[in-house]
């Protein structure tokens, strides 16, 4: 290990801690400022669940930022097209769904304290010290995230940040009834049900395309054929698709652009279902049980369909529901799948260096080099035995070369 990497974890923590520190400070001071003199709620408009939300959200996606950029190698994996744009596109993808996650976990987490707390509030320091625990809390966590991101977390942080902002949209709908439409209804509202699900949808499918990168690196840079160099390419650009439609759905609400809503959400149906078809002969290294898995989701999304129509069973936000999360699911193991085959593939090519290793083969020639100059004075000791025999039988006689082989041996 070299001198400049051996203590980098533990420089990593201290960053982070000091980060944290920082975070603390911050909010803290923030939330002094603003509260006053008066005794605030924990949850509610002006309270102190607010200014948590709002500042670790801003606090977090800094710290997201400090994390990208100081992480080696850099965050866009090598060889993707873009260059500085694409690097700009990412690092905004995580920073957004760090920003989101910590918004609305905030909110619904003080809102859970209020009604355990009735009637409960925070004077001015108190309210100050809780802020700043979160704001500390937010940055130590948002930093570690960024600067150890890979495809697993990614995959992970995709599926909190669409849980989080989907149910956040859900429990926040003024119309208690929304689900006997459609999912998509969620977002026919200005309100905050219909930011959040609008937002959340537009920012998931920017961190899909930024999976896209991920999933395909190892592929694409082991691929050794045009052919399948082709194939990751295809991969790629169908999880890049699937993002967009993801976007789409949320930059066109249904009930403004309806057409071109449907479209998206159905152009990222049949994405899933081409994909989940071929996914083998696009990547064969996979195992077969994740492509019988795609057949069986694309099986229950078509059993979905035909009980809500022509049979009735369901309406249609189930078969919504069933079907987003089935393909996101599958999105998310499909990651998971080719994280496992590029570390197996390290671990095979970690092995194969231990096998051939420089230094190691350096050491085996010394070895055999000192061998073979001990056989050859071996040799040469033996070659020259017979002369020194008659020469001590020229001098002693019999008796003392029978003397001398006694005392050298055989």
């Amino acid at each position: 290990m070299s001198g400049r990497n051996k203590h980098a974890a533990v420089t990593s923590e201290s960053r982070a801690l000091f980060i944290g520190s920082v975070g603390f400070v911050v909010l803290g001071g923030v939330a002094f400022l603003l509260v006053g003199r008066e005794p605030v709620p924990l949850s509610g408009r002006g309270s102190a669940g607010d200014i948590a939300a709002i500042g670790t959200a801003v606090l977090g996606a800094g710290a997201v930022v400090a994390g990208c950029l100081q992480r080696r190698p850099p965050l866009s994996p090598p060889g993707r097209g873009g260059g500085r744009t694409r690097k700009v596109i990412d690092i905004a993808a995580l920073a957004l769904a760090h920003g989101c996650i910590f918004l609305l976990g905030w909110l619904a987490l003080f809102s859970i304290f209020q009604q355990a707390f009735i009637g409960a509030v925070l004077y001015p320091v108190a309210a100050a010290v809780l802020v700043g625990t979160t704001g500390a809390v937010s940055a130590y966590i948002a930093y570690l995230s960024a600067l150890g991101m890979s495809a697993y977390r990614l995959a992970a942080l995709l599926a909190a940040f669409l849980v989080t902002g989907v149910l956040t949209s859900m429990l926040t709908a003024q119309d208690p009834q929304w689900w006997q439409e459609n999912l998509s209804a969620l977002g026919a509202s200005s309100d905050v049900s219909g930011v959040a699900f609008n937002l959340t949808l537009i920012i998931a499918g920017v961190v899909v395309t930024t999976l896209a990168g991920y999933a395909t690196m190892t592929v694409a840079t082991t691929s050794t054929t045009p052919s399948a160099r082709h194939r990751a390419k295809l991969l790629e650009g169908g999880i890049i698709l699937m993002g967009v439609f993801l976007a789409c759905v949320g930059v066109f609400p249904v009930d403004e652009r309806f057409g071109l809503h449907t479209l998206a959400a159905s152009g990222m149906v049949v994405v899933f279902g081409s994909l989940a078809v071929r996914i083998r002969a696009l990547v064969p290294s996979l195992p077969a049980t994740f492509a019988a898995l795609g057949w069986v989701f694309l099986a229950a999304i078509g059993v979905a369909a035909v009980l809500w129509f022509p049979v009735g069973y369901y309406n249609l936000t189930a078969v919504e529901l069933i079907a987003a999360s089935l393909i996101f699911s599958w999105l998310i193991v499909l990651i998971r799948n080719l994280a496992a085959v590029d570390a197996d593939r390290l671990d095979a090519d970690q092995a194969d260096t231990a096998q051939f290793d420089p230094d190691r083969l350096d050491a085996d020639r010394l070895d055999t080099a000192q061998f073979d100059a001990d056989q050859t004075d071996t040799a040469q000791f033996d070659a020259a035995r017979p002369a020194r025999r008659q020469a001590l039988d020229s001098k002693g006689g019999p008796a003392s070369t029978a003397k001398d082989e006694t005392a050298s041996g055989p």
